[in-house]
């Protein structure tokens, strides 16, 4: 909806190391230490090594409990950055990657909290 701030440090989220994920209707929690919490509210692209193509997965849906996101559970970012599309992509220490879209114009698609801090995209 917003987009990504042009000044994204995607920086401030290596090292996070992902504790918990929350379904609920209509949002995906990913809830990592230090404070960090994205909410995820329309569709993200999931990857794991193992598999040549990543897989969309639209919320609100079923097939969000079913994707391989549990695999994330106790692993860090080792890299995140965002593009000109409004695209958050987290790679993690095992190799999986993770991509939170901005791709349904005049909706929030997913919000980033830092602490007091808020981005929603």
């Amino acid at each position: 909806m917003y987009g990504l701030p042009k000044d994204f440090d995607g920086s401030r989220l290596v090292g996070r190391f992902l504790q918990q994920i929350c379904y609920g209707v209509g949002q995906i929690q990913l809830r990592f230490d230090e404070a960090l919490t994205i909410a995820v509210t329309s569709s993200f692209l999931y990857k794991n090594p193992a598999a040549s193509q990543p897989k969309k997965i639209a919320i609100p849906g079923p097939p969000a409990i079913q994707c391989d996101l549990l695999h994330l559970l106790h692993h860090s970012i080792v890299k995140a950055f965002g593009d000109d599309e409004g695209t958050l992509t987290m790679e993690f220490d095992d190799g999986h990657v993770l991509r939170c879209l901005d791709d349904q114009p005049g909706y929030e698609a997913y919000e980033i909290k830092m602490g007091d801090e808020s981005i929603i995209v």
